[in-house]
């Protein structure tokens, strides 16, 4: 299959996880609404909204296939990834796109590095649900707070 140099729409998926903010204080929602054509449900909350090759959420096409993933995609067109990429990661995407609407503080996460998570996602595939490590990038659209890190006791007294 051919690459074609024209830009694809996506449908993207939605996360709903209870520390999202509510449909009408929520961009999760607004993007959700317009990526869909679907009016969010008001009650309901909007954590995430993704776009990539996730397997727990996955994109999928908006042209041709309707139920072709973006991972399936890539994988019939690799050169749409660039020779750098496809050399580096393969037919894959190396990153997972994220938009939050947080209303309420997050449960403490912990991100293994590569090695690390691949051993965890072999060993327990439910506490971890791939074998990617999560390196992390926040761009706040609304005012936000986060804490990120910890230091050692050692260094805290």
């Amino acid at each position: 299959m051919e690459t074609e140099d024209k830009l694809l729409m996506l449908r993207c998926s939605v996360k709903n996880y209870d520390w999202g903010r509510l449909a009408g204080d929520s961009q999760v929602a607004r993007l959700f609404s317009l990526n869909s054509g679907s009016e969010p449900e008001p009650d309901k909350p909007y954590a995430e909204f993704w776009m990539g090759t996730h397997d727990s959420g996955p994109s999928f096409l908006l042209s041709g296939d309707e139920n072709m993933t973006l991972k399936s995609w890539l994988s019939k067109n690799p050169n749409a990834l660039g020779e750098k990429v496809l050399g580096k990661w393969g037919c894959d995407l190396p990153f997972l796109f994220k938009v939050l609407s947080v209303a309420k503080a997050l449960s403490i996460q912990a991100h293994p590095d590569k090695e690390l998570a691949r051993t965890l996602h072999k060993l327990y595939p439910d506490l971890y649900k791939d074998g990617n490590h999560k390196p992390e990038m926040a761009l706040a659209m609304t005012e936000f707070e986060a804490l990120c890190g910890f230091i050692s006791l050692e260094d805290s007294i």
